[in-house]
């Protein structure tokens, strides 16, 4: 970044990091970019990392381009098969049904 380039090219930089150096790094590359006018391209299988970053996707299967959409159009409304199977393979945290009760104070 010393040399002010226009173009980043981040291959998986953030996947073998916690979330909270995740958040960070990506909170740092969102600044980095608004004040540098910088293009970063995310090359990355944590489709939630793209959605945070980018305005625009390419989904790639065994090296040719399946999809090109706008993120948000791509996230709510994929038109491919194979995009929508990325998709519905994202992990949602399973809510512990013991967590919901309500606490009760020892006797």
């Amino acid at each position: 970044l010393a040399l002010s380039p226009k173009f980043v090219l981040a291959d998986e930089i953030v996947s073998g990091l916690d979330v909270s150096t995740q958040a960070q790094i990506l909170t740092l590359l969102e600044k980095l970019a608004a004040e540098m006018g910088l293009t970063i391209a995310f090359i990355s299988h944590d489709l939630s990392v793209i959605r945070r970053l980018c305005q625009q996707v390419i989904v790639m299967r065994e090296g040719r381009i399946v999809e090109a959409s706008a993120t948000d159009l791509l996230f709510e409304n994929p038109k491919e098969a194979y995009t929508r199977d990325l998709l519905a393979a994202i992990p949602l945290p399973e809510i512990d049904a013991d967590w919901l009760r309500p606490a009760t104070a020892p006797a």
